[in-house]
């Protein structure tokens, strides 16, 4: 998942304005309609400021899903306390269920503005934007099976591979949006069924 934070204003307050703003813009009205000069003016800075902190529109798209991720936190989330835990828990089982939880929760907070992403990929920009998130989910996901399979538990043939393109089809918002926003089930649910699957992928034979 894409945690990189991108330049922003000196001043913290001007930067949290710009991002909710930008938000509630693009949730609201969509990325096409969304201007900077929009964004700058519902928060209260110079249309430069934005420029100089985002460089474009995209930008600061790109920030916003960042900031989503992230959530009330700033380290990103493979080097957070229970990422680097996994390492020394009992079970893949136990591991696959605290990543369930903690990148469920991620996973809640960035689909609404992912979903915005997704539905302007047209765009050229932000369709670049999209491949940019897809290739670091990839990346995030190869990180995380590989501490998964470090714990016992796991079946014959399970390899970093399957279990990092289960992490990203499943774990992600390619489930979650279908699932809990299209389909009406409770992200309770949605996780319930994400660690069933993993359970059974993992078990032996």
């Amino acid at each position: 998942m894409a945690e990189k934070r991108r330049g922003r204003p000196r001043d913290e307050a001007a930067r949290d304005r710009i991002m909710q703003a930008a938000t509630a813009m693009f949730l609201a009205d969509g990325y096409a309609t969304t201007t900077v000069g929009g964004i700058a003016a519902e928060a209260g800075v110079a249309v430069q400021t934005v420029y100089s902190a985002y460089s474009s529109k995209v930008g600061v798209l790109s920030a916003v899903h960042d900031v989503a991720i992230a959530g009330d936190e700033t380290t990103p989330l493979l080097d957070r306390d229970w990422a680097t835990g996994l390492v020394e828990l009992g079970s893949i089982s136990e591991a696959w269920g605290e990543a369930v939880r903690h990148v469920g929760r991620a996973t809640a907070l960035v689909a609404p503005i992912y979903a915005v992403i997704e539905s302007a990929s047209a765009d050229p920009d932000v369709a670049q934007l999209l491949a940019t998130l897809r290739d670091q989910r990839r990346e995030f996901s190869a990180v995380l099976a590989e501490r998964l399979l470090s714990r016992p538990g796991v079946g014959a043939g399970v390899g970093p591979r399957r279990v990092a393109d289960l992490l990203y089809a499943t774990l992600s918002v390619a489930s979650y949006i279908p699932l809990v926003v299209e389909c009406g089930w409770s992200q309770d649910q949605w996780q319930d069924w994400v660690q069933g699957v993993g359970e059974r992928e993992f078990a032996p034979q």
